[in-house]
């Protein structure tokens, strides 16, 4: 993949520009952005720096180009936190339901190898939602899954995935509005256990649902990593019996697909 610097791009208006082509600069300024999106307290312009391995008048340069731009401001403290207009950004991705073709190709990988249904999901406005499925060529499968809603999150792979990944703020929120309900004799309910749950995942990075949202149907999902973030899910849906099985091959199907996707098992990576 060529890198090149827009001051490069700019002298040279005539020159072909191989597909893959990047403008360094507004690589660093997305990586900047990134990167102060996960600070909850800000930071300050030699805390950037020093964090992006970037010269100070560089840094600066990005940062007031940013500011301009309304996608970063300045707190009372004069540090650096997202400015009022990446929510036009975040708002217009929580309300779309097209979806990234390299997702799509990751998706139907996955069913391909696994010749077992799986689906994407994500948080959407408000909600957690699916928002693609492919269903398994076995001859005893579970069904597509229908993109939209996606309830019942507490008791499902792909749920417990984002939930487990979520800011507090936002599983509290999630869990406050979805009190969780038992959908079968396997469904974890209770506060304290659905924690230590939603703990184990994000130590190993992966989530099960053995029978806890329907009796005969085992799921796994992992997360889509990207930039620090999960922004979404991966997993596969499998009658019971055969998941038993299959589980460990399934799981490392799965991960190999998400790894494929550019994405980890740490979502800190």
């Amino acid at each position: 993949m060529n890198i090149v610097d827009s001051e490069q791009l700019a002298a040279e208006p005539g020159a072909a520009v191989a597909t893959k082509t990047r403008i360094q600069s507004v690589a660093r300024a997305s990586q900047l952005l990134f990167w102060v999106a996960r600070q909850s307290h800000g930071a300050t312009a030699k805390e950037i720096a020093a964090a992006q391995g970037l010269a100070l008048p560089t840094t600066y340069h990005l940062l007031n180009t940013l500011v301009d731009e309304g996608l970063l401001a300045k707190d009372v403290h004069r540090r650096y936190i997202l400015g009022r207009n990446t929510a036009i950004l975040a708002q217009a991705y929580l309300r779309g339901k097209a979806v990234p073709e390299t997702l799509l190709g990751g998706l139907r990988e996955l069913a391909r190898r696994t010749e077992e249904t799986a689906y994407l999901a994500d948080w959407g406005e408000n909600d957690i939602r699916v928002l693609a499925s492919v269903e398994g060529s076995q001859l005893v499968r579970v069904a597509e899954v229908a993109s939209g809603p996606y309830e019942f999150g507490h008791a499902r792979a792909n749920g417990k995935v984002l939930l487990a990944f979520a800011t507090p703020e936002l599983r509290r929120g999630y869990l406050r509005a979805h009190p969780p309900v038992p959908m079968t004799k396997h469904t974890i309910c209770d506060a304290a256990p659905l924690e230590r749950e939603f703990e184990r995942i994000r130590e190993r990075g992966y989530a099960f649902d053995e029978e806890e949202f329907a009796v005969g149907v085992s799921c796994v999902a992992a997360p889509i990593v990207h930039n620090g973030h999960v922004t979404a899910a991966l997993g596969l849906s499998v009658p019971t019996e055969r998941f038993r099985e299959r589980r460990p091959e399934l799981t490392a199907v799965l991960l190999e697909v998400v790894g494929g996707l550019g994405a980890g098992t740490d979502p800190g990576a």
